[in-house]
């Protein structure tokens, strides 16, 4: 059965929320999830995230990139994982938060999807487009990024309106990749 891990560094709780939310929809398409909290990360953490089919990256955006606490993970990766090529060819993808709703979040998805490319991994991007080009979709896709899930927080720890189902979405589109090419 195809195995996604979710590494993620929450500060607000916006990130933890949305992580939640991709793990259950994964899930719900038919994925094994490992959810590894990289403020915290142990040898487990290490070997569940080598042992993935893929891996999907999460930060808020703090000043324009990856929250400092992701990018001490990031780091961490370069010496045995990224040199050893242990990553080489897994699916990757990402998503971020901010309170605003640009917010400079695409600047921190292109850090995450040029991490993924240094270590060889293959970046799944966003699929839904989102209203008002098709009105049925309200409510998703609500940034129109499509270079990962860019996702509104709401100033508490909570996601804005839309965005849950983003989320959501967001891990059945990386479930799919997975079953799919991994």
């Amino acid at each position: 059965m195809p195995r996604l891990a979710i590494a993620y560094w929450s500060g607000s709780g916006s990130i933890s929320v949305a992580a939640r939310l991709i793990a259950e929809g994964a899930r719900a398409a038919g994925a094994e999830v490992d959810m590894i909290d990289v403020s915290g990360i142990d040898d487990a953490g290490w070997q569940a995230l080598n042992d993935a089919t893929g891996i999907v990256l999460g930060t808020p955006t703090y000043m324009g990139g990856p929250a400092a606490g992701f990018k001490a993970f990031m780091d961490a990766s370069g010496s045995g994982i990224w040199v050893e090529r242990r990553w080489l060819d897994k699916l990757a993808g990402g998503f971020t938060s901010g309170v605003n709703t640009g917010g400079d979040k695409l600047a921190t998805l292109h850090a995450l999807a040029i991490f993924a490319a240094q270590h060889g991994m293959v970046w799944i991007g966003q699929d839904v487009i989102g209203a008002p080009v098709i009105e049925g979709n309200r409510g998703l896709n609500v940034s129109g990024t499509f270079l990962g899930l860019a996702v509104n927080s709401d100033g508490e720890g909570g996601l804005t309106e839309g965005c849950e189902s983003s989320a959501h979405h967001y891990g059945a589109r990386m479930a799919a990749a997975v079953q799919r090419w991994g």
